[in-house]
């Protein structure tokens, strides 16, 4: 049987019922520490350019491939994950949303998530919408989503809680979004300077990931879907992202990037093309699926880690 490459995806890896936050959807540490032994006892665990390799066509392994990856630069991928891989000796991608870590900002999308962790969904989706309505009435306008397409992109939460994430990452004008969505987050979580600063792994703190023995790669400067964009934006976003991470990382024979959001639908030919101009080496979706020789490696399939078996 030919091999294959299984490339699994995760986020939030933290002890949830100890932290401020423990509805956070994510894995525990202790969880983390068991699937990646069953991993390296099942795969032969590859870095990045094994992967590449073998996705090339200039290498073949004896059994199949597993590649880790972690996506938005989170703090506890430094302070929990990468001991953990130095200990087993294995490689791991961590992708940068590089405008948090610059500019001291929260990701819309993790001010969503930390708000809906803290407070009950009606009330808070309620409380947005309520807001939306006084600051732009007019973006309630919108026509119907294909609950199929919400699904898809959501699927590990209800129809209900993945309509609104759809409706708030893909529908709405991301500026009124953002001047709703930081009042709120500053009304009941903290100030979001204060809070990046403990959510997201420094530069610093990247460069000892990457003497570990880590790469780090890009995730958008400003973690928008990327098919969104007009050509200015996306030239402007991948462009910031790529210039920053040459300037704050020490030198990679390897440039990764992963999409934001990640399915089919969430970039196209212009953002691969541009990727590209940049000289980034490969872009990894969230496209569920095994990886062979031959696939595009601007469209690398992943896992997410709850899909992986736990024996």
């Amino acid at each position: 049987m030919t091999p294959t490459l299984q490339i699994v995806m995760y986020h939030y890896i933290r002890d949830l019922p100890n932290t401020p936050f423990p509805r956070i959807k994510g894995m525990l540490t202790r969880d983390f520490r068991q699937q990646v032994d069953m991993l390296r006892g099942r795969y032969e665990m590859a870095t990045l350019e094994s992967a590449l390799a073998f996705v090339q066509g200039t290498y073949t392994p004896t059994r199949d491939l597993c590649l880790l990856t972690f996506d938005d630069g989170l703090q506890e991928h430094y302070t929990d994950v990468t001991p953990l891989l130095m200990e087993y000796n294995i490689q791991g991608l961590f992708f940068m949303i590089t405008g948090c870590v610059q500019d001291h900002r929260v990701a819309s999308v993790h001010m969503n998530h930390f708000l809906m962790a803290m407070l009950d969904f009606e009330v808070y989706r309620s409380t947005f919408l309520r807001r939306l309505q006084d600051v732009a009435p007019q973006a309630l306008d919108v026509s119907e989503v294909d609950p199929a397409v919400v699904k898809r992109t959501y699927r590990w939460d209800s129809l209900e809680v993945a309509s609104f994430k759809y409706f708030f990452n893909f529908v709405l004008d991301w500026r009124v979004r953002d001047s709703v969505l930081q009042s709120l987050f500053e009304e009941h979580i903290a100030t979001e300077e204060t809070f990046s600063q403990a959510l997201y792994f420094s530069w610093e703190e990247a460069r000892h990931m990457q003497a570990a023995g880590m790469l780090i790669g890009g995730h958008s400067h400003q973690h928008r879907p990327l098919a969104t964009l007009s050509p200015e934006e996306l030239a402007w976003d991948l462009t910031a992202c790529h210039c920053l991470l040459v300037e704050h990382l020490h030198p990679q024979s390897l440039q990764p990037f992963c999409y934001p959001y990640g399915k089919q639908d969430s970039f196209n030919d212009t953002t691969v093309r541009r990727l590209k101009e940049l000289r980034f080496d490969c872009a990894f979706s969230t496209e569920i699926g095994t990886n062979g020789p031959g696939m595009n490696t601007f469209v690398l399939h992943r896992f997410d880690c709850k899909d992986v078996p736990n024996a």
